[in-house]
């Protein structure tokens, strides 16, 4: 596989098993990769719902990958996607690094990327409830700044193809943190965003969560797929996430031997800043929702169809 630019945190001596997994968890092999690119681009160009769309490959391998390279598949959710970022613009609209709401809860270290797992190659996301002032912001900034990391992380190659862990403090936290969420919200973000965002998300380590917080816990998790049930773990104390995840990956004030959280965020800041640009770009993007004509992807739209170890693709027809 050709050689990967570099990333926020460093891959190196992962290459190899980033190779493996992208070709064992995701199909993925040189030929199909190109087939399924010029694939894609072909119905991006023939959609008459798309007005404008990111055709670059870092970003249309993000729906591959998590499809595994089902291009029906991949079309579908970069449809959703882009719906969904139209539908919730509170969202997804100016994610901008250097807002005031957004840089003020990047500042508490309310989500920090600490580092990437050598064991599995995952960038790993850490956040302290706490540390989210929920009597200033509500759940609508809470979602922002998820949607800042995710969509500031996902151009890179090895998060498309490792995935990401993350971990959740929640000691100290308060019902306001509760009730900051609408029922629409968090409806909304549950069904919407974890169906829509191309995030390989492989683990969730949740620590100290207060007994009040049981039944929402419930709740959102009736929406989860049996498969990502099975991705959730929880520690009653930090004693107990530091026996599954390397001390090496936990920040200092965690007993780990990684930097400071203050220190992990001013760096991710500067990353957050070279990224800027990037990120205002995406609301470029637009698609046609008052468009009378079918949405998503129909079956001739176009398939990757394996035939032995190399793939081979149909001609697309858009209706």
């Amino acid at each position: 596989m050709a050689q990967r630019a570099e990333t926020f945190f460093p891959c190196d001596g992962l290459s190899g098993q980033l190779d493996q997994i992208a070709a064992t968890e995701l199909r993925e092999e040189d030929k199909l990769r190109d087939q399924s690119l010029a694939a894609m681009r072909e119905w991006i160009r023939q959609n008459g719902r798309l007005h404008r769309c990111r055709t670059d490959d870092r970003f249309l391998l993000r729906f591959l990958r998590v499809k595994k390279f089902s291009v029906p598949m991949a079309c579908e959710m970069l449809e959703r996607y882009l719906t969904m970022r139209q539908t919730y613009p509170r969202w997804f609209a100016r994610l901008d690094p250097e807002d005031a709401d957004l840089g003020a809860v990047l500042d508490a270290c309310c989500l920090v990327p600490i580092g990437r797992d050598p064991a599995s190659g995952r960038i790993v996301i850490f956040g302290v409830v706490r540390n989210f002032d929920a009597q200033r912001y509500n759940s609508d900034t809470m979602i922002r700044l998820n949607m800042l990391v995710a969509e500031a992380l996902l151009d890179e190659e090895a998060n498309q193809i490792a995935g990401f862990t993350h971990i959740f403090d929640n000691g100290g936290m308060t019902m306001a943190h509760v009730t900051c969420w609408t029922l629409d919200n968090l409806a909304g973000y549950l069904r919407s965003v974890i169906n829509c965002v191309p995030v390989r998300l492989k683990e969730n380590h949740f620590v100290s969560v207060p007994t009040f917080a049981a039944q929402i816990s419930k709740y959102c998790l009736s929406f989860a797929s049996e498969k990502l049930r099975a991705r959730i773990h929880c520690h009653s104390t930090v004693e107990e996430l530091r026996a599954q995840v390397s001390p090496e990956l936990l920040p200092l004030e965690y007993g780990g031997n990684g930097a400071t959280l203050k220190v992990l965020n001013e760096r991710f800041r500067e990353f957050l800043r070279s990224k800027r640009t990037t990120l205002l770009e995406l609301d470029e993007m637009e698609i046609d929702l008052k468009d009378p004509r079918e949405a998503a992807v129909h079956e001739d739209v176009g398939e990757v169809v394996a035939d032995g170890a190399v793939g081979s693709f149909r001609k697309l027809s858009i209706d």
